[in-house]
């Protein structure tokens, strides 16, 4: 009995040694000095690419005949968008819309439809800009309302983003560099970085245009635009 009792004594101290032993290592050192600095990047480039939405309407007293006719123009539009637009272009409905068209409210009444009122929305997509002028012209050409934009955009985005996010990241850098250094530190290493990215489509001066008789050649300017990124950045410090 006294030898078992014995034994008990000796592996709870064994134990006990242990977890004071596992207490000691598991103690967390403490961090060093850091910094956190903000700082924006930007990279001008020139969109090499272009959105339009084109717009066939046509109204008339019943929709049937509304519906027709805009069936019509805009097949004939469609037709003509695709015979000019280059390989790597696309044209696509966004959507179609035959809604009644009322006449003016009378108190004394209740409301009445005066025509009907189809509307076919295209989305035209050009791989190359420099051609949206004479592809606008010929919208209003063959059957198109409207015209809204154009929008902007770039095919090598992403790898814009990325020198715009690297750009901020040295500005960062160079400004965490001195700040350290008026404190007499040094930068010792990176302890977390977050990114943000900033980039909304241009629209083209000119938001809508309509057919006119005897319009000259539409002129469209292409210019560069401004893709940002922004970063924060956890410098570690050291002596």
């Amino acid at each position: 009995m006294r030898r078992m009792l014995s034994k008990q004594l000796v592996l709870m101290a064994l134990c006990w040694g242990c977890l004071v032993a596992v207490g000691h290592t598991a103690e967390p050192s403490t961090p060093g000095p850091s910094i956190v600095v903000e700082a924006d990047g930007k990279v001008m480039a020139v969109p090499d690419q272009a959105r339009l939405t084109v717009a066939v309407e046509t109204q008339a007293p019943q929709a049937e005949a509304a519906a027709q006719e805009n069936a019509r123009r805009a097949e004939a539009l469609v037709k003509a968008l695709k015979q000019s637009l280059a390989p790597d272009d696309q044209v696509k409905t966004l959507g179609y819309r035959l809604s009644p068209v009322y006449a003016p409210k009378n108190k004394s009444g209740p409301p009445v439809i005066k025509a009907y009122q189809a509307v076919h929305r295209f989305q035209v997509k050009l791989k190359g800009p420099e051609r949206l002028g004479p592809v606008i012209d010929l919208a209003l050409k063959n059957g198109a309302s409207g015209v809204n934009g154009p929008f902007w955009e770039h095919s090598r985005l992403e790898e814009v983003q990325r020198q715009a996010a690297v750009a901020a990241l040295e500005r960062a850098r160079r400004l965490a560099e001195a700040l350290a250094q008026s404190q007499g530190l040094k930068i010792k290493g990176v302890e977390k970085i977050t990114t943000g990215l900033r980039y909304l489509p241009r629209r083209a001066a000119g938001e809508a245009m309509r057919l006119a008789a005897a319009a000259p050649a539409t002129p469209i300017e292409v210019g560069e635009e401004e893709i940002k990124a922004s970063v924060q950045v956890v410098f570690q410090l050291a002596p």
